[in-house]
């Protein structure tokens, strides 16, 4: 489609053919899928704000290595989780959600997708942990919760070194910037990066820690606990 092709050449963005009608597909999949999983129906709309919203601050701000194992924690309909998998085909997703109506339409498109590097969980991500503690190299979560609430989900999950990959709109610095400092000071997290840019003429911060030690043991809390008790406070 000549709309696509005008969007990818104006943000600099380059993908194979394979990956780019796989996109294609998972918009028309997700969208017409007959649970609601988003809700935006307009295949040009779904595509910026489900696709390039998603991929974008990795092409440009990420390097990414092979053979890793990455986690998207409240994936929903698999975002960005999916688009990820097919950008980056040699690296090994898990998508994990609590409803297991989410993760059944995942587990659909990434059939018909045939990403054979994507799986699909559905547990509480406190569960989840417990039996997974620092199995992944990277780990990313959209529209999901606080920044230090992502923060301590990810914490005992994350291998030392590894990296949180984090999406925030343009209250970042003012309702949440300070919250996440505390928090990575706590459980032993750096800043490494904070990339502002704008996308569909609205600001948006990609924000990349770096786990520096290992997670006390007394994460994860008990279920709740983070949002209830954030670590940056209240």
């Amino acid at each position: 489609m000549k709309f696509l092709l005008r969007l990818f050449k104006e943000y600099e963005i380059s993908l194979n053919k394979n990956s780019y009608n796989k996109l294609k597909k998972f918009i028309d999949l997700i969208i017409n899928y007959p649970v609601n999983l988003t809700a935006i129906k307009d295949f040009e709309i779904a595509f910026k704000s489900l696709i390039l919203d998603s991929i974008y601050p990795f092409i440009k701000f990420a390097k990414l290595k092979d053979n890793y194992k990455f986690l998207d924690i409240g994936t929903g309909g698999g975002i960005p989780g999916i688009p990820l998998s097919i950008v980056y085909p040699k690296i090994n997703f898990t998508l994990l959600d609590s409803i297991e109506k989410k993760i059944k339409g995942v587990k659909f498109f990434i059939n018909e997708l045939d990403l054979e590097n994507a799986n699909a969980i559905s547990e509480r991500v406190e569960i989840f942990s417990k039996n997974n503690l620092s199995s992944f190299d990277y780990i990313t979560a959209k529209a999901v919760s606080r920044s230090d609430v992502l923060l301590e989900y990810a914490a005992p999950l994350l291998k030392t070194d590894g990296l949180l990959f984090l999406y925030k709109g343009p209250t970042y610095i003012s309702e949440e910037r300070k919250y996440l400092i505390k928090a990575a000071e706590k459980i032993y997290f750096d800043i490494v990066e904070e990339h502002y840019y704008r996308l569909f003429e609205k600001d948006r911060v990609f924000i990349i820690l770096k786990k520096t030690g290992e997670t006390p043991s007394t994460f994860p809390r008990k279920i709740g606990m983070a949002l209830k008790k954030p670590l940056g406070g209240i």
